[in-house]
This record gives C-alpha cells, sequence and structure tokens, in this order.
C-alpha cells in the first residue's frame, strides 16, 4: 500500500483495474485506493503480470502492506525456475519469502483450469472466462456467494472499464433477480441458482433475451412503497459523499457561522480578461479563468485582517503568516475536493493560472496526493461558475472564513457620469459572500474584508498589466 501522504497511515482498496494474469505496463494504472483524503489511482510501478492478489476490493490495510505480486518475463509465466531466497525481488510488491512470485505464477494455469465451469452451472467463476471476459475477486465472491453462475455473469452488461462487470452490476443483477415474480428469473435465458447444496441447470428459453444492465438497474432503482404508502428510493452514500457529509456536520458544531454580503462591479476584471485570455492561452498553455483573479485580490485583504487568515485551537487563535488558499473543485455530481494553492501570496497572476489548473485537472483525474488537501488557510468557492447568484457556504475546517464569488452578470445600475451626475449604465456585476467564524471574527471586520476586496476586483482595468 503506498504512503499518500504524510499523515496517511492506510488506505482502501477500491477496484483493480487489472485482473491476475493481465499485463500490466509500468506507469499504467492498476488500482484505485481511496483513504481519508482523497481516492487515487495507482500506477504500476513496474512493466510486468499481475501474478496476486493480496489484499482485495474493500479491504482497508496499512501503509506500507503488500497489495500485489507483479512478475516479469519469464518468472511470472512460470517457465523460470523461482529466485533464490534473499535474491533480487521480481515486483516492487513481492513479500520477502524468496520465489513467492514464481511459484503462484507457475501454479496459475492449473488454478484457472480447476476453476473453469460449464456455462449454467453456479459454482466457481474463473478469473477469466473463454470469451476473455475479466471477472475481479470481489465480483467472483459475491457471485460464489450468492449462486451466480458464469453464464448469468456474463449475460450482465458490464459498466466498468471495457466494459468489465463490477460489484455494483451484480448488486443491480441480484436485486432484479430477487424482484422477479416467482417463477422467473431475472435473465429469461439463464435461471436464477436455486439454494440447493447441487444447482440443476435448465436449458434456456429460445425467446428471451438477457437483461441489460439499464434495465437491471431500472428494476433496482424503481421506488417501493413504504408503510406510510410512500413511494421511496434507497439510494447508498458512496465514500465520497460520506466524507463531506461528516466535514459538514463537523464544521456547523465546531464554529458559529454567520455570513456576510458585497456586491462588486467587476466590469473591468471582464474587460481585461477578454481582452488578454487569447494570447494569454497561447503564451502560457493554460486558460485565464476568474479563480486567478479572485485568489490575488484576496492577498492584501487578509493581510489586512489577519484573523481570516487564522484557525482556533481551545481558547488560542492561530494567524497564519502564509496564505495557501483552497480553490473548491468540482467531481462532476459526485462532490468536490479543496486542492490547496501553496504560497498563493507570492505568485502573480500568470503563476496562479498555471497553479490552479494543474491543481483543478490533477483533482478531476483523480491524481492529487492527501498532502494538497491539507494546510489550507483559506478557501474560495467559486459557485458562479456554476451559475449560482450567491451562496452561504461552509466554512473549512480548521479555517475561519471561506469566500464565494458568484456568477458575473450584466444588470443596469446607476454610477457616475463624466460631470459627476448619476446615469444608468450596463455593468458586469457579481454579489460575493463570506462566511466567516463569529467566534473570533465579527460583522464589522468581515465588512471591512469584504470593502478592500471589492477594491481589489475593482481595481483591473483593460490595461492593467498582466504579469
Amino acid at each position: 500500500m503506498p504512503k499518500m501522504g504524510e499523515s496517511v497511515m492506510e488506505g482502501t482498496v477500491l477496484e483493480w483495474k487489472k485482473a491476475v494474469g493481465e499485463a500490466v505496463e509500468q506507469d499504467e494504472t492498476l488500482l484505485e485506493i481511496s483513504t481519508d483524503k482523497v481516492d487515487s489511482e495507482v500506477p504500476s510501478p513496474e512493466a510486468g503480470t499481475l501474478v496476486e492478489i493480496l489484499v482485495q476490493e474493500g479491504e482497508t490495510v496499512d501503509v506500507g502492506t503488500p497489495i500485489a505480486v507483479i512478475g516479469s518475463g519469464a518468472a511470472a509465466s512460470g517457465s523460470a525456475p523461482a529466485p533464490e531466497a534473499g535474491g533480487d525481488a521480481p515486483a516492487p510488491y513481492e513479500t520477502s519469502t524468496g520465489g513467492a512470485a514464481a511459484e503462484v505464477a507457475a501454479a496459475a494455469p492449473a488454478v484457472r483450469e480447476a476453476q473453469a465451469v460449464a456455462p449454467g452451472e453456479a459454482g466457481p467463476i474463473p478469473s477469466r472466462d473463454e470469451a476473455g471476459n475479466v471477472y475481479s475477486p470481489l465480483v467472483r465472491s459475491i457471485a460464489e456467494a450468492e449462486g451466480v453462475s458464469l453464464a448469468e455473469l456474463q449475460s450482465i452488461a458490464g459498466s466498468g472499464a471495457n466494459g468489465r462487470v463490477n460489484k455494483d452490476d451484480v448488486k443491480a443483477y441480484l436485486e432484479a433477480r430477487a424482484s422477479a415474480p416467482m417463477g422467473q428469473s431475472a435473465s429469461a435465458s439463464v435461471p436464477a441458482a436455486t439454494p440447493a447444496a447441487t444447482p440443476v441447470p435448465v436449458a434456456p428459453a429460445p425467446a428471451a433475451q438477457p437483461p441489460t444492465r439499464a434495465e437491471a438497474a431500472k428494476a433496482v432503482a424503481t421506488p417501493t412503497t413504504d408503510a406510510a404508502g410512500e413511494r421511496v428510493e434507497v439510494i447508498e452514500m458512496d465514500r465520497m459523499r460520506q466524507l463531506i457529509a461528516e466535514h459538514m456536520r463537523r464544521s456547523k458544531d465546531t464554529s458559529a457561522h454567520v455570513t456576510s454580503f458585497a456586491e462588486i462591479d467587476v466590469t473591468g476584471l471582464v474587460r481585461h480578461r477578454e481582452a488578454h485570455k487569447a494570447e494569454f492561452q497561447r503564451r502560457e498553455g493554460v486558460k485565464l479563468t476568474y479563480t486567478p483573479y479572485f485568489i490575488e485580490a484576496a492577498i492584501e485583504p487578509l493581510r489586512e485582517h489577519p484573523l481570516l487568515n487564522s484557525s482556533v485551537e481551545g481558547t488560542r487563535i492561530l494567524v497564519k503568516k502564509d496564505f495557501h488558499i483552497g480553490i473548491a473543485v468540482a467531481i462532476g455530481t459526485k462532490g468536490l475536493l479543496v486542492p490547496i494553492v501553496r504560497n498563493a501570496g507570492q505568485q502573480n497572476l500568470t503563476g496562479l493560472a498555471h497553479t490552479v489548473a494543474d491543481l483543478a485537472d490533477r483533482t478531476r483525474n483523480k491524481k492529487l496526493q492527501p498532502d494538497e488537501l491539507q494546510g489550507g488557510t483559506f478557501t474560495i468557492t467559486n459557485v458562479g461558475s456554476l451559475g449560482s447568484l450567491m451562496g452561504t457556504p461552509i466554512i473549512n475546517q480548521p479555517q475561519s472564513a471561506i469566500l464565494s464569488p458568484g456568477a458575473i452578470v450584466k444588470r443596469p445600475v446607476v454610477v457616475t457620469g463624466p460631470d459627476g451626475g448619476d446615469v444608468i449604465a450596463i455593468r458586469h456585476m457579481m454579489y460575493v459572500s463570506l462566511s466567516y467564524d463569529h467566534r473570533i471574527i465579527d460583522g464589522s471586520m468581515a465588512a471591512s474584508f469584504l470593502a478592500a476586496y471589492r477594491r481589489q476586483l475593482e481595481a483591473y482595468a483593460v490595461d492593467t498589466p498582466l504579469l
């Protein structure tokens, strides 16, 4: 189990991307793991063949625990003798027992042959069937425990990588099979296994077709009726949503939340970005988004209001001298993560644009290290990028404040004309909210911070140097 950050001591195997016997290239994704901070894809440190999986999907083990054996060349195929004890290990995850990888590899063909069963019979499931379909250890264990035959597995439309059947597919199939009327199975072509010790194969019905995964999922998702007559659908939270729920609840229990708002005329900022974004992307290779502007504009107001860049520890206030700004990045519809822009006060707009682009890309592609999600001193969540006019975000513990720029919209507003009189003009306007911990930050300080932030954003103009 790789160490995914200084404070991370254990990891959970979410999914193996390769099955026993499959070849794997160096740096190709081998498995996906989860820590208490982030889900990450783990690349293979070497090229070779996955000889043995030591930690199954769903298991949690300490950092440094062997999780797999990778063999290379003849050792992986079993055609070469096992290495001497104490010799060079053929794989990065091999245990200290000499020759373990070669012995497992040599026995693998016999094991696969022993696992092969006739289609339609419930029993041991091979890791790879004659059609080339690969089944993970977790899928095989669920199928064998529930009496799902190989033929039934072959009838399930997999939703995993390359059409592979995963545990969710099997669970959906089992739910559909259980809800089928008595005398019928979820797959008309393959009957449900009976609980007898020796399942009896039944000839398939010629006219029926096996259900697709979408059909099976629809059967599972169909609302049930509870005792009160209400139609409900039960959805289990995934691990990310559980972690977010716990973090948000703990924040509300810890901090006395208050939110203040300000309205900002960002017409100059919009014009500056529109004038420079095309050239900036050609020159720097990254897009010039609004987030770097929002970060840069926050640094001086934070220097002027240091309590907003602090945390509370008992009765002590820890004022942070560096500005490590968290940026909320949405992960599709699953949730969000908050990677940290380190030392934002030492970066110009160009540097911030590069850092933000890199963090956002690696967050969405599960390439972040857990340490990149820790140590933030202040957070900015750009709800405007999702179309929201404003929001009241929850403080990201143990910080004391979180800033939320809303959507930029054009509106008619009253401004001062060239002659000093009032005129109505079309301007780009934006609401900004600041949620803060009222234990140490009062409304007057929050209002002063927002006023300073407004001055910073309204100072941008088309001719502002882009450094």
